[in-house]
């Protein structure tokens, strides 16, 4: 029987809608600092998936989801992961204060990438994940700039943004992954995947 590697494609998906909706939580103020620690268990989850996914699409010559699960495995989910749990111990258990600005700086780096590789999955990537990636872009802007603690009065309006954009993200990474799994498994074309938005 000939060996054919299957995709880990729909597994990361969903372990970074996860990702997308655990923060919804955060910023829409439903999750308060009570959570965190619970948070960083579940990208740490997260951070294992996208572990399999990376060295299974790198080895395969993936190049940019490759690299995208390689960066959000280690960022998004275990720094993400680390972060939450130091956090909530700071808050709970050691009582001192800590600052967000150094994370800023970390996510403007992991933004600032994403941003710039944008335009290949807008030219390789369904309609659908290359708007997740879009709104992915959006919201980190806004987490970039709460971090810096620059939203001042602006953050009611901003944190809600951010939301409804990795809510939006999220979404659209669940439909990809469900897609992918279905088309596949029907042999036909279940659910619908659009076109490259880029020519």
């Amino acid at each position: 029987m000939e060996h054919h590697a299957a995709s880990p494609t729909p597994g990361g998906l969903v372990a970074f809608a996860v990702a997308c909706y655990t923060f919804v939580g955060v910023f829409s103020g439903l999750v308060g600092a009570e959570g965190l620690f619970l948070l960083g268990a579940w990208l740490l989850g997260g951070f294992v998936v996208q572990i399999v996914v990376c060295s299974k699409e790198i080895d395969h010559g993936v190049q940019l989801g490759g690299n995208v699960f390689l960066f959000f495995q280690g960022f998004f989910m275990l720094t993400g992961a680390v972060s939450s749990m130091a956090k909530y111990l700071c808050l709970f258990v050691w009582n001192t204060g800590y600052s967000t600005v150094v994370e800023g700086f970390g996510w403007l780096a992991c933004t600032l990438a994403l941003i710039m590789w944008t335009p290949g999955y807008l030219k390789t990537s369904n309609a659908q994940f290359s708007s997740a990636v879009v709104f992915t872009d959006i919201a980190l802007i806004g987490v970039v700039l709460n971090d810096f603690g620059l939203l001042g009065s602006a953050a009611g309006v901003v944190k809600p943004i951010i939301a409804i954009c990795l809510f939006i993200a999220g979404t659209l990474g669940i439909y990809v992954a469900s897609a992918i799994q279905l088309n596949f498994c029907f042999g036909k074309e279940v659910l619908k995947l659009g076109k490259p938005l880029l020519k």
